[in-house]
């Protein structure tokens, strides 16, 4: 039975993908090596170790488990990535493989993952949609996780949603193109006006932060105290077991240019996009577009990305017989 190689090295990266394992594993044998923030041995940042519900969900699907890149890959007829950098021991994977090596998209980026690191870390590199297709080796395949948001279209809205990329006490962050993030500060969330929002919806507010290796939740919960309006009513999230739920329950969103911003884009929900507080990426056409889910998320519009991803991995499978 043909055999395959899931390499997970990043959650927050990964989650997009892991939706493909129990369909994969009906028609393949698959191993698993676990890299840098997957890895058993990082300690994690956040207030909840994700690793943990990947555990739970899909360690049952893989034979054998690795935590480290010293394997024998000659017994694979295909390996997924689930990033496209060269870091976390991707290049050094790609170097020693002897089979297709497939990776995946880092995010909404403006590095050019997908096309700069070919034959350094991938083959071929999933992207999300048509779109971003400038070679041969790029494959639109959307986002499998987000085929689950069909299931909580009608549910009821519980908040406003806010995604934040980087807090105002961050200091300077670099976009790596010459120039800074904008930081949700004070004058960042004044824009939003949450406390109008809140007084004519009622929703509650709900801050989505993301779970770095820097991650200091005191020293952000104090941070957003200082610079909210006492009266506001919210809470912190960093860490999310069900990201779909949370992106579905939401009555609108605001958001730095981010991947996640694009269930709610997916699902209808009213997102708004913060300039300059992430990069561009894929949003620049978001304004103006009205196929930008058709045009940037493969199998979006039917909530079906997860079989566009397959229908590729047989095709590359079939490929090397």
């Amino acid at each position: 039975m043909t055999k395959i190689l899931f390499v997970t090295t990043q959650y927050r990266v990964g989650e997009r993908i892991y939706p493909i394992i129990p369909k994969l594993s009906e028609q393949y044998n698959l191993d698993l090596v676990k890299l840098y923030q997957m890895n058993p041995q990082w300690k994690w940042p956040g207030n909840n170790d994700l690793r943990n519900n990947f555990d739970q969900q899909y360690l049952k699907y893989f034979n054998n488990v690795y935590d480290n890149i010293n394997i024998d890959y000659k017994k694979y007829d295909l390996i997924i990535t689930d990033d496209n950098r060269q870091f976390n021991g991707l290049s050094q994977i790609y170097q020693n493989c002897k089979c297709l090596l497939l990776a995946c998209s880092h995010g909404v980026s403006e590095h050019k993952y997908e096309i700069k690191n070919k034959g350094v870390s991938y083959d071929r590199c999933f992207v999300f949609g048509r779109k971003e297709v400038t070679a041969n080796h790029q494959i639109p395949a959307g986002i499998p996780a987000n085929d689950k948001l069909y299931e909580y279209k009608d549910i009821e809205k519980k908040h406003i949603l806010v995604i934040v990329n980087y807090l105002g006490n961050a200091g300077k962050i670099s976009t790596g193109n010459g120039t800074y993030f904008k930081l949700f500060d004070k004058d960042v969330f004044d824009g939003i006006d949450l406390v109008s929002l809140q007084s004519q919806s009622r929703y509650p507010i709900v801050i989505k932060m993301k779970s770095r290796p820097d991650t200091n939740i005191e020293r952000d919960t104090h941070y957003l105290s200082s610079i909210l309006p006492k009266e506001l009513k919210y809470s912190i999230l960093y860490d999310v077991q069900d990201d779909n739920q949370l992106i579905a329950e939401s009555v609108e969103v605001y958001s730095a240019p981010s991947t996640l911003a694009l269930k709610s884009i997916q699902l209808g929900i009213t997102t708004t996009l913060i300039p300059e507080t992430g990069q561009t990426g894929i949003f620049y056409d978001y304004e103006t577009n009205k196929k930008f889910i058709e045009d940037t998320l493969e199998g979006g519009k039917d909530f079906n990305s997860t079989k566009c991803f397959l229908n590729y991995i047989e095709r590359c499978i079939n490929e090397q017989r």
